[in-house]
């Protein structure tokens, strides 16, 4: 697994780069894919939300590939 230390900017940059290459649409999906999608969508969004306000400091990503971002000022 990677290890990356990010400004905040280049973590919001790298997460707003994530949730734009993960796809909306859930129309031509089953259900368990749609729910996983879903959930994707959900998580990167929440987290875009709290690196941005500065409440989390270090997170994980296991999709596409794991790594770990630690968040510097």
């Amino acid at each position: 697994m990677e290890r990356f230390f990010l400004t905040r900017a280049r973590a919001v940059a790298y997460l707003l780069g994530m949730r734009r290459a993960t796809p909306d649409g859930i129309d031509n999906l089953r259900v368990g894919e749609a729910d996983l999608r879903l959930q994707e969508l959900d998580t990167l969004d929440r987290l875009l939300l709290d690196v941005r306000a500065g409440r989390i400091r270090e997170f994980r990503l296991d999709k596409p590939q794991a790594i770990e971002v630690s968040v510097t000022d």
